[in-house]
């Protein structure tokens, strides 16, 4: 309906212009229809790779670990030290870091015993 303030030519020009913008609007959702769709296909693409590489559970979480120790080591901030590490002795030097990172192979060599059969 015409509100009271306004004439006709002026209803018809803003109605002319919300088309306009409707119409734009709808041009723009159409062109952009097929991104949900690439996107899940590249979702499934990611999802391939992952079930095909099971090596990559084991790889990140020790690289994360290694570059967070080195950027630790930068700042030259030292955390306090857990009680499970007050309570270990370990022997300084090579032997040490030999006895460190091999418990964390032999760690990870684990978890990969236990799912491997996931993603066979």
């Amino acid at each position: 309906m015409i509100e009271p303030g306004e004439n006709l030519a002026d209803r018809r020009r803003h109605l002319i212009a919300e088309i306009a913008r409707q119409r734009a609007e709808f041009a723009e959702a159409y062109r952009n229809l097929h991104k949900p769709i690439e996107m899940g296909e590249s979702g499934l693409r990611a999802f391939g790779f992952i079930r095909q590489n099971a090596w990559i559970f084991v790889a990140v979480p020790a690289a994360l670990k290694v570059v967070t120790f080195f950027l630790g080591l930068r700042s030259g901030v030292k955390p306090p030290p857990s009680p499970r590490q007050s309570v270990e002795k370990r022997p300084k030097g090579f032997a040490g870091h030999a006895m460190k990172w091999g418990g964390h192979g032999w760690r990870l060599f684990k978890i990969y015993r236990r799912v491997r059969h996931y993603f066979t």
